[in-house]
C-alpha cells in the first residue's frame, strides 16, 4: 500500500500533548459505558420499569459500539486518524445530551446507541494512533499504559455514578459531554501541527484490509480472545453489580467496582512494563493464574450478600487484575501482528470485545434467573478454560511466527 504523509514532523510537546488526550477520550469509552452498573435502581424509578429492564442500555449501547469498530480503524488507515476521531467525538456528544434529556427507557436506549456509534469511531482509532507516535520498542509501555487507563475507567465510571445520582444522574452526562468537547476542541487544534500517516488508497483497499487480516489464523485466535474476555471479567463485574441491586446500597458497589477497574489498572500498566522486560510469557501466565484465583473464590464463596461481600471484593480485585492484563496482551498482539494494518486489527479486536460485552446480558440472564449469581459464576469458570486454550495457542503460534 502506498503511504503518504501528510503536515510537518511532529514537535515533541505536540506528541505529548496527543498522548494526554488519547488517554484521557480511551478512558471515556468505558466510563460512558459502566456507569449504567450502579445506576439499575434510580433509573428503574426515573423511567417506571424493573431494573432487568435497563439491562437492554447495555447491547444499545456495546452493539453499534462494536459494529463502528470492524470498519473505523480500516477507514482510519486509509482517510487518517484525525477525521474519524473528529467525526465518533461529534455523534458521541449528541448522545450525550440526548442522555441527560431522557425521559423514558425508550429516549435512554436511543441516546445509548448514538453514543456507542459515535464511541465506535474513535475508540479503536485511538489505539492506533498511539503506536502511530510511539516508538517500536515502547509500544508495549504504552499499550499497558492505555489498557491500564481503559480499566480505570471501567470502574471509576460506577464510582462517580454512585457519588452523583444523589445530586442527579443527568449531570453525569453533562461531565461526559464536556470531556467530549473538549476533546473536539483539542483535537481540532492539534491536527494541524501533527504529522498523519494515510494512504491514497481507497474503498477497495479499506475492503482489502479487513479481508487480507480476517483471514490469517493468529487474527482468528485474537479476536476469539477478545471476545472471551468479555465473558470474563467484563461479565463478572456486569451481572455482580446486577446482583447487588436492592441488596448492596449504590455507593458500596460503586466502591467494589472501583476496586476492580483499580486492580485492572494496576494488571495492565504492570504487563506493559512486563512485555518490554521479560516477554509475553510471563505477562500471559500472571493474567491465567489470577483468572483461575477469581473464578475459584467466587465459585466456592463469592455471592451477593452482606455476609459474602469480602470474598465477592477479593474475587473481584483477582478479576479485575487479570482482566487488566490479558486484554493489554491483547491490545498489544493487535499492534504488532501488522504494523501496517494497525488500525483495522485494532478495529477487528476491539469490535470482538465490545460485541462479547453486547451479549453478555441475554447471554447469562437465564443462567442468573434460574440459579442466581452463583450459577453465573460457574458458567464463567468454564469460558475461563476455553479462554485459556485460545490464548495458550494464540501464544505458540506468533512465537513459532516470530521464530521464523
Amino acid at each position: 500500500m502506498n503511504r503518504l504523509i501528510v503536515m510537518n514532523m511532529e514537535p515533541k510537546k505536540t506528541s505529548k500533548r496527543i498522548e494526554v488526550i488519547i488517554f484521557i477520550l480511551f478512558a471515556l469509552g468505558p466510563l460512558t459505558g459502566n456507569v449504567i452498573l450502579v445506576l439499575f435502581g434510580v433509573l428503574s424509578l426515573e423511567f417506571s420499569v424493573i431494573p432487568s429492564a435497563l439491562l437492554i442500555a447495555i447491547p444499545s449501547f456495546m452493539f453499534p459500539f462494536a459494529l463502528i469498530q470492524l470498519f473505523s480503524g480500516a477507514i482510519s488507515d486509509i482517510k487518517g486518524r484525525f477525521p474519524v476521531i473528529l467525526l465518533g467525538l461529534s455523534v458521541f456528544g449528541i448522545g450525550m445530551i440526548v442522555a441527560s434529556l431522557s425521559f423514558s427507557l425508550t429516549v435512554f436506549v436511543i441516546a445509548n446507541v448514538l453514543a456507542g456509534i459515535g464511541f465506535g469511531f474513535v475508540n479503536p482509532v485511538l489505539i492506533a494512533l498511539l503506536t502511530d507516535i510511539t516508538p517500536g520498542p515502547k509500544i508495549s509501555k504504552k499499550i499497558g499504559l492505555l489498557g491500564a487507563v481503559a480499566n480505570l475507567g471501567v470502574g471509576f465510571g460506577p464510582l462517580l455514578a454512585g457519588l452523583i445520582i444523589n445530586i442527579g444522574w443527568r449531570y453525569l452526562y453533562l461531565i461526559f459531554l464536556s470531556i467530549s468537547v473538549l476533546g473536539i476542541l483539542i483535537i481540532f487544534t492539534l491536527r494541524r501541527n501533527q504529522s498523519v500517516t494515510k494512504s491514497d488508497a481507497g474503498i477497495r483497499a479499506f475492503f482489502t484490509n479487513l479481508a487480507q487480516e480476517i483471514r490469517r489464523l493468529p487474527v482468528i485466535l485474537l479476536v476469539i480472545s477478545a471476545f472471551l474476555l468479555s465473558h470474563t471479567s467484563i461479565a463478572t463485574i456486569i451481572w455482580t453489580s446486577r446482583s447487588f441491586t436492592h441488596i448492596i446500597p449504590e455507593t458500596i458497589s460503586g466502591i467494589v467496582i472501583a476496586l476492580f477497574g483499580a486492580m485492572g489498572f494496576l494488571g495492565g500498566f504492570l504487563t506493559g512494563f512486563t512485555i518490554k522486560k521479560k516477554g509475553v510469557k510471563l505477562a500471559l501466565t500472571i493474567g491465567l493464574i489470577s483468572l483461575f484465583i477469581a473464578n475459584i473464590i467466587l465459585v466456592f464463596f463469592g455471592n451477593n450478600s452482606f455476609e459474602a461481600l469480602p470474598f465477592t471484593s477479593l474475587g473481584l480485585l483477582f478479576m479485575g487484575f487479570a482482566g487488566g492484563i490479558l486484554m493489554t496482551l491483547v491490545m498489544f498482539y493487535s499492534q504488532t501482528l501488522s504494523i501496517e494494518r494497525r488500525g483495522a486489527l485494532a478495529g477487528l479486536t476491539t469490535a470482538f470485545q465490545f460485541i462479547g460485552i453486547a451479549f453478555v446480558p441475554m447471554i447469562y440472564e437465564p443462567f442468573f434467573n434460574s440459579g442466581g449469581i452463583s450459577l453465573v459464576y460457574m458458567i464463567i469458570l468454564m469460558v475461563s478454560l476455553i479462554l485459556l486454550f485460545v490464548l495458550t495457542l494464540l501464544y505458540t503460534l506468533v512465537k513459532k511466527i516470530d521464530n521464523k
